[in-house]
């Protein structure tokens, strides 16, 4: 029984191994040129005076700019807490050269770069003559909970949607602390002077501060309710007691407010 047992266990171990090398030996190769050329659904702001510029959209999406100036390739990926770092999924790639000329994916590749898959990240990486330009994706991100690993380092900004800000506390948060908030047109836009690691920016409606504190005013309402029906069904019940000759005395209701 032991020898059977000891031999399934080993079956099984071999079956998810196996499992696991396939998987890592399927999970990468190159981003389709489809994905890459993808409409991004708005302007990438190339004009940005940030190493890495982000606009959150209100239906889900984000656009980044990123400036590579200074680098070969470019690591893309998240972080997560069970499977360790994933790849960055992302479309509507492009790419703009120091004079101005903006190529997307499949030009890209066509003229040397790469755009490459893995199972652990994505990988950019530039072919001779690009160097000095921006890169540019697009990918899913709310404007209410919004997060990117710090793929180049330098200065970063966020701009949020029309009617989003973080100044309240608790429903906004900032990270990393050291920032400033910008008015740009009817947005506001967050701004760091270096990132080194991550950002975050978890901002709110403005108008959902008035629903908040609706659930607050009904929240403390009920609260009260509920105070003034116990100690109304606290008091009849020693009432009770008083005319069943139990014993309950006035000094006893008045210091220990219990029965």
């Amino acid at each position: 029984m032991n020898r059977r047992f000891a031999l399934a266990i080993a079956t099984v171990a071999l079956l998810a191994t196996s499992a696991g090398c396939l998987a890592y030996a399927t999970g990468g190769g190159e981003v389709a040129n489809e994905t890459l050329d993808a409409d991004p659904g708005g302007e990438y702001t190339f004009d940005t005076d940030r190493d890495a510029a982000f606009i959150v959209t209100t239906n889900g999406t984000y656009r980044a700019v990123y400036d590579v100036s200074e680098q070969d390739e470019v690591r893309l990926y998240e972080g997560t807490v069970y499977a360790g770092d994933q790849p960055l999924e992302f479309e509507a790639f492009r790419y703009q050269y120091p004079d101005g000329e903006v190529i997307n994916g499949s030009e890209f590749r066509a003229r040397g770069g790469e755009v490459e898959r893995t199972p652990d990240e994505t990988w950019i990486r530039f072919a001779d003559g690009m160097d000095g330009g921006k890169v540019a994706i697009s990918g899913a991100g709310s404007p209410r909970r919004f997060t990117s690993l710090a793929y180049v380092e330098g200065s970063y900004a966020v701009t949020l949607p029309p009617g989003f800000s973080t100044d309240v506390p608790v429903v906004g948060h900032v990270s990393p602390r050291a920032y400033e908030v910008e008015t740009v047109g009817d947005r506001d836009r967050i701004v760091w002077e270096s990132v080194r690691r991550s950002i975050v920016v978890q901002s709110y409606r403005e108008t959902d501060l008035v629903i908040f504190g609706g659930i607050l005013v009904v929240a403390v309402a009920v609260a009260i309710v509920g105070t003034i029906r116990f100690r109304r069904q606290l008091e009849a019940l020693r009432e009770a007691r008083r005319e069943m000759g139990l014993d309950v005395y006035d000094d006893e209701d008045e210091n220990d407010g219990w029965l």
